[in-house]
């Protein structure tokens, strides 16, 4: 009786031996996919969160007004006009300015916003003070502060006056003397 041998073929047929080729091509596809759609997303959305921060912070002059609408001794809210319409938003965003007019013909431009959290102020002329409602900050009408949180005086705009016209600058930060210690960087 003859003995059958079997001689192994070269190319298996057993599912067990393709699985794991098929699984590692499958694998290695979609790595590969992924890896693309996370580098597709990835460029934009790193240039979005990291470009304003490298992207340095101008404050453009703006106009607050004609100098006849500012009296002696009186302080006014002026919202500011851009000179540059900015490229987006298509709205420029609103900014306002208290305004105080000194006898020598100076001007006070405060930056409306509390020096604690940045909360808006608001002036009441009856009594003579800026308030800031969301923390009960006080200031008189040189921007010192008299009561609450604050940890220092209004911040003020550097300001020009160009054919009648006054111009707020960019914001700076004055101590309790009200000298002008240093630039200003929101939050």
């Amino acid at each position: 009786m003859a003995v059958k041998e079997t001689v192994p073929s070269q190319a298996s047929t057993d599912p067990q031996d393709i699985a794991p080729g098929r699984r590692r091509f499958i694998t290695i596809v979609l790595g590969a996919i992924s890896g693309a759609i996370a580098v597709i997303l990835g460029i934009p959305l790193g240039g979005f969160f990291s470009l304003p921060a490298l992207r340095e912070q101008e404050f453009a002059w703006a106009e607050a007004g004609p100098v006849d609408q500012f009296k002696v001794g009186e302080i006014k809210f002026v919202l500011l006009k851009p000179l540059k319409r900015p490229l987006w938003p298509e709205e420029p965003p609103r900014m306002g300015v208290f305004v105080s007019r000194k006898a020598d013909g100076s001007f006070d431009v405060f930056h409306n916003h509390c020096t604690h959290v940045g909360c808006p102020t608001n002036w009441n002329p009856g009594a003579q003070r800026f308030f800031s409602p969301c923390h009960g900050g006080v200031f008189d009408r040189d921007g010192r502060v008299l009561a609450g949180p604050p940890p220092r005086p209004l911040d003020r705009h550097e300001w020009k006056v160009e054919n009648g016209v006054l111009y707020a600058g960019p914001i700076y930060m004055v101590n309790e003397r009200l000298e002008r210690v240093g630039e200003y960087h929101s939050a």
